[in-house]
């Protein structure tokens, strides 16, 4: 997978409760606590939209 570099700026109170799930789970680093935050939610947002798109209306 190529990686590209993005500065991001978050409230501290955000980076409070990452640092925090990031203890609880064991993440070596931030960075790797982020991608798989974002990785969950994407994952979650997909499915989420593939079943309100097959549900009957």
């Amino acid at each position: 997978m190529e990686k590209q570099s993005v500065v991001l700026r978050f409230p501290k109170t955000l980076l409070e409760k990452v640092d925090k799930y990031k203890e609880q789970k064991g993440f070596g680093t931030r960075t790797q606590t982020i991608f798989h935050l974002l990785q969950v939610a994407l994952e979650q947002s997909e499915h989420q939209e593939k079943e309100s798109n097959s549900s009957p209306t």
